[in-house]
C-alpha cells in the first residue's frame, strides 16, 4: 500500500519510521497552502477508516465533524503559527469514514530542516472514556476545549496520557533525526 504522496520529498529513514509503527501516524506539508497530508501509516487507515488513496493532498480536518471540532482546533492554529512550539497535544472530535465519533488525542510535532519547519508530524489515539460515557465525552469536546485526561481514564484503561506522550515523543525525535 503506497503511504505517500508521489511527489513528496520524504527521506527513506522517515518512510521507514512510518512502515515500522504500531501508532497512527500522519505526515503535512507545512510549505504547502492548508498543510496537505503528505504521508500515512497502515495505522492511521485503520484508526480513520479512510484509505491513502482519499487522505493524501487533504487537510486532516475532513476528520472533524461536519460543523468543525469546536475550541481546540482555535488552540490548534495558534500551536501552527507559534515559531517557538515544537510540539503540543490535542483532544479533538473526529468521525470515521462510517460515522463513527471517536475521541482523536493528536501529537503534532513540527520537524524542521536547517532551521526551519518542513514537516508536522502527527500521532493520534483513540480514546475511550469509562463506560457509557463516550457520546458525552464527544459532545463536551465540541463545546470545550478538553485538556484533562482524567476525564477520559479509568481503573480498566491502562494506557494513561504518560504513555501516550512517551510514545508520542519518542517517534517525534526519531523523525527529526531522520531528515537531519
Amino acid at each position: 500500500m503506497e503511504t505517500f504522496l508521489a511527489d513528496a520529498t520524504v527521506p527513506d529513514g522517515l518512510k521507514g519510521v512510518f512502515e515500522r509503527s504500531n501508532i497512527s501516524l500522519s505526515l503535512a506539508d507545512y510549505t504547502s497552502p492548508d498543510c496537505p497530508l503528505i504521508g500515512v501509516n497502515e495505522e492511521f487507515c485503520e484508526l480513520s477508516g479512510y484509505g491513502p488513496d482519499e487522505v493524501l493532498g487533504r487537510n486532516c480536518r475532513f476528520l472533524q465533524p461536519e460543523n468543525g471540532a469546536g475550541p481546540v482546533r482555535d488552540r490548534m492554529r495558534a500551536f501552527l503559527q507559534d515559531e517557538g512550539q515544537t510540539d503540543d497535544k490535542f483532544l479533538i472530535p473526529n468521525i470515521t469514514k462510517d460515522g463513527r465519533r471517536f475521541l482523536n488525542l493528536v501529537y503534532m510535532s513540527k520537524l524542521t530542516r536547517k532551521g526551519k519547519v518542513e514537516l508536522i508530524l502527527g500521532s493520534q489515539f483513540a480514546v475511550r472514556g469509562k463506560d457509557g460515557q463516550a457520546p458525552a465525552l464527544y459532545d463536551r469536546a465540541l463545546a470545550e476545549d478538553l485538556r484533562q485526561m482524567n476525564v477520559l481514564t479509568n481503573e480498566n484503561n491502562w494506557a494513561l496520557l504518560g504513555s501516550f506522550e512517551a510514545l508520542a515523543s519518542s517517534h517525534s525525535i526519531i523523525a527529526q533525526s531522520k531528515i537531519e
